[in-house]
């Protein structure tokens, strides 16, 4: 890996390699970069930008296209701010992060002092005098939220997700949301003629019923009833208890 004892002498290295022929990929791994866009990111803080007709860096001057002038003071943060928002490679987040803010906020009001400001229609930051001709300039708060939508926007694929989710365990919610939590039993009028049936269960199980029937003053065919009405509701037969219980005698 070629190694400078200054960013300029780098920056210059970068712009006589690629005008002897080498492309960008090849200077980046050459500098230890993983792709080009690490060494334009690079470039670009050091008051350098990629000039088409040339494909190569040149020091930065900044103007209008239509050569008009305009209020903003532009640095090589800032440009390499818009040049980020405008390779599309990154989210506005990690644009701030990749640039050296610490969040959308610091970004915001950083290219506000350099006379730039949000453009949604660009998606990108424009000298304000520009903006100005078109719409209302964006106050610092409508910006921050211009921006964080444009950021948030994937998230909201997430939260349809989950909502979609939710709906399809619809009944499963309904039924837990609606449980009685306060420790009191449900009571229900089961319509039909009683009959005895005889059950095969554990001693130990069977001794438990008893034990609870009296300490809650309740009868033993109120916690089968119960018990099995809960069961069924529970595991794939709330219809069918649902009707059952709508019927009278």
């Amino acid at each position: 890996m070629v190694e400078f004892s200054t960013n300029a002498e780098k920056a210059e290295y970068v712009v006589r390699s690629i005008e002897s022929g080498k492309d960008a990929d090849t200077v980046a791994r050459e500098l230890g970069y993983k792709h080009a866009r690490s060494l334009d990111v690079f470039m670009r803080r050091e008051g350098y930008y990629k000039e088409k007709g040339r494909n190569n860096y040149v020091p930065t001057s900044v103007k209008r296209e239509d050569g008009a002038p305009t209020k903003a003071n532009p640095s090589a943060k800032a440009l390499t701010v818009m040049a980020l928002y405008k390779d599309k490679q990154l989210t506005p987040k990690e644009i701030a992060r990749e640039v050296g803010f610490e969040n959308l906020r610091e970004m915001a009001d950083y290219m506000k002092s350099k006379g730039f400001v949000w453009d949604t229609g660009r998606s990108n930051y424009v000298p304000e005098k520009v903006i100005a001709s078109e719409e209302p300039v964006l106050n610092g708060i409508t910006e921050e939220i211009a921006i964080s939508e444009s950021v948030e926007v994937h998230a909201i694929k997430d939260y349809l997700l989950l909502l979609q989710y939710l709906e399809s365990r619809k009944e499963k919610l309904v039924q837990l949301l609606e449980s009685d939590i306060s420790g009191n039993l449900p009571r229900y009028v089961v319509p039909g003629v009683f009959i005895t049936k005889s059950v095969h269960m554990s001693n130990q199980l069977d001794q438990m019923i008893r034990d609870y029937s009296a300490e809650n003053n309740m009868s033993q065919r109120d916690i089968f009833e119960i018990a099995l009405i809960d069961f069924f509701k529970k595991y794939g037969y709330r219809r069918e208890v649902e009707v059952l219980l709508t019927k009278t005698n």
